[in-house]
């Protein structure tokens, strides 16, 4: 019995080890807390709400993290806008924009420079880094990637639901 056992654990340490490092990563990342609420405001258009609010509505966000200045957030920005109205979501699901930067018309400036869309999801400016700091535990790439995180702020997912279609 005792041989069986310490089988069972040779086993299972070695099925543990083919795990690649992104894996071993995004196994560590599910269900940790997201943080992002050191930023309060949120605008979607031309209205605001506190974070509070937002999280009343909704249970569930697909929070996307973008940087003004960088060149492929905004096609970025782009597709979530088009692909994400193309699915068909729960009423207690949205998306949430962290934007590192300090004006929302100079992000969305640069948006319409390349197409035309209309923003509907809510976004919240970071002007100081502190979405990148209260979550630094986090991998950045994930971070990048996306992350879908449930009413505790805990992350269920990572990366676009459109790129597979068992999550669409």
């Amino acid at each position: 019995m005792k041989q069986l056992c310490i089988l069972f654990l040779i086993l299972f340490q070695m099925s543990c080890s083919n795990l690649s490092p992104a894996e071993q990563e995004l196994r560590k990342t599910i269900d940790k807390h997201l943080c992002y609420d050191l930023l309060e405001t949120v605008r979607q258009g031309n209205t605001f709400l506190t974070l509070e609010e937002l999280r009343q509505q909704y249970d569930y966000l697909s929070v996307v993290y973008l940087q003004n200045g960088c060149r492929p957030c905004y096609p970025k920005f782009i597709e979530w806008q088009q692909m994400a109205d193309s699915l068909h979501y729960p009423d207690n699901y949205s998306v949430l924009f962290v934007i590192q930067g300090n004006s929302y018309e100079g992000f969305m400036n640069e948006v319409l420079n390349i197409d035309y869309v209309k923003d509907r999801y809510y976004i919240i400016m970071d002007p100081e880094f502190k979405f990148l700091e209260a979550n630094k535990d986090i991998p950045r790439w994930i971070i990048d990637a996306l992350v879908l995180i449930d009413a505790e702020n805990k992350i269920m997912m990572v990366r676009a639901p459109w790129l597979n279609e068992k999550i669409a």
